[in-house]
């Protein structure tokens, strides 16, 4: 046969053997195995948290960041680089998925972002050798490498829980959470025990290198995982079980394609995914391969050769060849990675149809990190107190992550979330924006007074974050076929992050709400107001009862008025 470009002559069997898979389909081999002491649940949880950690870390040393670049946009520079990068990065990740497999680009995105908090800890925490514009530079420079790497991490990490259960991809995302609680609880540890300012933060940032460190090291134990490798087979027969076309012409064989009218005809022989089956072929074999063309058909009833011809056509019209034979050898793709811009398009449109598909899950989580974004972390670190100071930011911000991960633990909860109930929660938490915008605006005298309303709203913040940031995330993968969960989890990615971008931009609009930068709050002391000693009427009565609560001096003196 005519062979073309792309395409390759091989056995079936040769083909299966070469692949590593086995002649029955991996359905068929049973239940996978056993996660056992939730080994994989427990390392894809620390994973959630490690390529959150860099950025959870930057805007948890807020008191250290707003001291040492005073009257500055620290805060709202640092999380508006960290999304542009990351946004960046979700898209190069999408045009890698083609040319390097997530194990590589995960490996990559560790060692990436763990050079540059070294560098971050070491040079410009540690020894503070940069004046202050420089050091400020480097910092949100640092902050979109750390997001490149970290994101690269994150749409791989999406990608690849998207071929598991979606108890995994929640618990990547419950991970993301116990990252943000964890680095508050170390903030307050380290802050309470180095009161220098500098010493502490650097002590810091060298626990989150310590926890990116074991990630490291636990990530490649459990891609060798039986549990895992399950289903990353599983996902790969089905990437690669894809419909087989054998096109034959006159030329390749004349006896076959030729009928006894003469014509010459062309004919396909499909291979069909999954395969079908039928019975009928001579000493009981089974016919595992069809023909787009009936009159090659060697179990085909006898039938008009055009769509559409009466069927009182010639008898030499209607008789058709039954040869038999069997396949074994057909010409396949070749399963290599596609590097040509066809293969890109074909990518494109692949997302595309994704994207159709779980639409109302990428417009949820994109309204729920909007609305993140809006408040956490810029507006969340500008509310005052007069009672914890320069620790209300810090309370704020570990209730906001404490709560996101009881929300994403919660998010476990076996109960089905409808496409329209998730839209309708995530555009209901549009209110706390102006709700906390009014505890800080404006910066002298805040709309509304007291700690513990600030404290409430961070609270059903967080919650509301962790529950409906993860549903979606955890639902999507699971609506569309096997072949196509981690374009999925790619897909909802980029969807992630647009919510992302979008509220910390939206977050400098409200930034300017909040009046000029500097001023301090009105911290008002009320006086209590002096009660009467003096009654107006004094009789014996009163007199026996001003004894047992008014002093002796007291009392003479009101009687000597008297």
């Amino acid at each position: 046969m005519n062979e073309t470009l792309g395409r390759g002559y091989a056995r079936i069997d040769a083909i299966r053997a070469a692949r590593g898979e086995p002649f029955s389909t991996l359905t068929d081999a049973g239940a996978p195995p056993a996660d056992r002491y939730n080994c994989v649940y427990m390392t894809l949880f620390l994973a959630g948290a490690a390529f959150l950690l860099p950025f959870n870390s930057f805007i948890m040393a807020v008191d250290y960041f707003q001291k040492h670049y005073k009257n500055t946009t620290i805060m709202y520079d640092i999380s508006t680089v960290y999304i542009s990068s990351a946004c960046f990065a979700v898209v190069v990740n999408n045009l890698l998925i083609y040319f390097f497999h997530y194990t590589t680009r995960i490996t990559f995105a560790i060692l990436f972002t763990l050079c540059t908090m070294l560098f971050v800890t070491i040079c410009n925490i540690g020894w503070d050798v940069f004046v202050p514009h420089v050091s400020y530079t480097i910092n949100l420079v640092a902050i979109g490498f750390i997001a490149f790497g970290c994101t690269v991490q994150q749409a791989s990490y999406y990608g690849f829980t998207g071929c598991l259960p979606p108890r995994y991809t929640q618990a990547v995302m419950a991970g993301e959470s116990a990252a943000g609680f964890w680095v508050c609880l170390d903030r307050i540890i380290t802050k309470y025990g180095f009161p220098q300012p500098q010493r502490s933060t650097f002590v810091f940032f060298i626990f989150s290198i310590l926890v990116l460190l074991g990630h490291s090291l636990l990530h490649h134990v459990m891609m060798r995982h039986p549990f895992v490798q399950y289903y990353l087979r599983l996902t790969r027969e089905s990437q690669l079980r894809r419909r087989i076309q054998l096109h034959l012409t006159p030329n390749d064989d004349a006896t076959l394609m030729e009928n006894e009218a003469g014509e010459a005809s062309f004919g396909v022989l499909k291979l069909q995914s999954p395969v079908l089956s039928t019975t009928g072929q001579g000493e009981g074999e089974t016919n595992t391969f069809s023909f787009s063309n009936p009159v090659y058909s060697p179990t085909a009833p006898t039938a008009p050769i055009a769509e559409g011809e009466p069927s009182s056509a010639s008898p030499s019209a209607l008789r058709t060849p039954r040869p038999s034979y069997k396949v074994e050898d057909v010409v396949i793709e070749s399963p290599e990675r596609p590097t040509t811009w066809k293969a890109l398009k074909r990518g494109v449109l692949a997302r595309w149809a994704v994207a159709r598909a779980i639409y109302p899950y990428m417009v949820s989580i994109g309204l729920v990190y909007f609305t993140t974004l809006s408040l956490y972390p810029g507006i969340t670190s500008e509310v005052p107190s007069c009672r914890l100071g320069s620790w209300m930011p810090i309370v704020l911000m570990t209730a906001f992550n404490f709560f996101d991960l009881i929300g994403k633990i919660a998010a476990a909860w076996p109960y089905e979330w409808s496409r329209s109930q998730l839209l309708m929660a995530s555009g209901l938490r549009l209110l706390l924006v102006p709700l906390l915008l009014l505890c800080a605006a404006p910066r002298h005298s805040p709309h509304i007074v007291g700690d513990m309303y600030p404290i409430m709203f961070s609270v059903v913040l967080g919650f509301t974050n962790g529950l409906f940031g993860s549903v979606p995330m955890m639902m999507a993968p699971s609506r569309v076929g096997r072949e196509y969960r981690e374009i999925a989890g790619n897909v909802m990615t980029l969807s992630y992050n647009g919510g992302l971008l979008s509220g910390s931009l939206v977050s400098y609009l409200l930034l300017s709400m909040l009046g000029p930068a500097g001023e301090t709050p009105d911290c008002r002391v009320y006086p209590t107001p002096l009660l009467p000693t003096r009654p107006t009427h004094t009789t014996l009565s009163t007199l026996s009862t001003l004894a047992y609560t008014t002093p002796m001096t007291n009392i003479t003196a009101v009687t000597m008025s008297h």
